[in-house]
């Protein structure tokens, strides 16, 4: 039995502790997802910086070396985007403000089609009719959308300010991660026990996994997109791949892309590259991730697929873009340790039924 004046400074020492932590979360809190970002990036490339040591770099040097491609390779996009923005801004206002914009005729084609041809055409020529309208419109609320678009902009300098931090934290988790690490699995132990390492080789398997899956399709329709809008001849499209790679990260957030590329092209009177446009993206890009990105995700953990559609969306509304990561890692560690209790729960229970009953004989003994 503790003392009394023991008891009271062990609880002032707890409140004094909890408080302690309370405080530092409140100054670490606007910076809470940059030091995530970095520790997802960090863990995902730990296998390159890894390599980068096995050849005898010292861990300066080996971070510098996977900091410096990997700051460029997130930079640069945004850089470019925000040094173009108020051209293309113009660009957009002086289409706008020109004369005239004649819709194209509906093609041959169209009309030909059976039971739906001529409704098809009429509604081409009618729409082709009020072009002029949706140009005014549209004009009306060019100087609106243009303010709109600066304070985007404005937000997006922002946000790259915290990815800069982001990049430079990046350094001293690939410098100090051995020690990191080391003190995070320690306090796991301690919270775990004996399970501390199958919840680490399950959160790690989960994380890979959904960065892997979410990343890969992602690119790869990226690059699929790229090359459509080379076929069709549309201007700067690597820079809309690099925008397509983004975008492409959520799901159907492809529209994006895609929809104003066609309709920039029926208003340019480049009929059939507008529908090849759309049929390559509806057809082909947008069906690469119903199928990729399960499997890709599925090689580490067994994830249904309404969950990994839920946790991007889920985690997109909780905790912004980070939260399409986040969302699909928190339900895919939560499944993996939840089929784990299940499954060793079901093992103890045929043990315990294979076990010989015991007789009145032992009891007495």
């Amino acid at each position: 039995m503790l003392p009394p004046n023991s008891r009271y400074e062990k609880l002032a020492s707890l409140a004094a502790f909890c408080l302690l932590l309370f405080a530092c979360y409140q100054v670490l809190r606007p910076f809470f997802f940059d030091l995530l970002w970095a520790a997802i990036l960090c863990y995902v490339t730990w296998p390159l910086y890894s390599r980068l040591r096995s050849w005898n770099l010292s861990a300066n040097r080996a971070a510098i070396a996977m900091v410096v491609p990997i700051g460029a390779l997130l930079l640069t996009p945004f850089a470019a985007a925000g040094f173009t923005f108020t051209d293309d801004i113009n660009r957009m206002l002086q289409w706008l403000n020109q004369s005239a914009h004649e819709w194209p005729a509906p093609p041959v084609w169209l009309r030909g089609l059976p039971l739906i041809g001529d409704s098809a055409a009429d509604s081409w020529q009618a729409f082709g009719e009020d072009s002029s309208r949706i140009v005014n419109f549209a004009r009306q609320y060019a100087l609106g959308a243009g303010g709109w678009l600066l304070q985007q902009s404005i937000g997006l300098a922002g946000e790259l300010l915290h990815l800069g931090l982001s990049i430079l934290v990046l350094f001293f988790f690939y410098r100090d991660g051995e020690h990191v690490a080391g003190h995070v699995v320690i306090a796991v132990e301690r919270l775990a026990g004996e399970r501390t390492q199958r919840i680490l080789h399950i959160v790690r398997s989960s994380l890979l996994a959904v960065v892997y899956g979410i990343l890969g399709t992602a690119l790869v329709q990226a690059l699929a997109s790229m090359l459509g809008f080379v076929i069709a001849g549309v201007p700067y499209a690597f820079v809309l791949g690099v925008f397509a790679f983004f975008l492409m990260i959520i799901p159907a957030a492809g529209t994006v892309v895609w929809l104003p590329i066609s309709l920039w092209l029926l208003a340019e009177g480049e009929t059939g590259w507008a529908i090849f446009i759309a049929v390559w993206f509806l057809a082909f890009v947008g069906t690469i991730d119903n199928w990729l990105r399960p499997l890709l995700i599925s090689r580490e953990v067994e994830l249904p697929f309404v969950l990994i559609v839920f946790g991007i969306f889920g985690g997109l509304l909780a905790f912004g873009f980070i939260g399409v990561f986040l969302g699909p890692t928190l339900l895919a560690t939560s499944y993996a340790l939840l089929l784990d209790w299940l499954i060793r729960t079901e093992q103890e229970t045929l043990a315990e039924s294979d076990k010989p009953p015991r007789e009145a004989g032992d009891d007495q003994a």
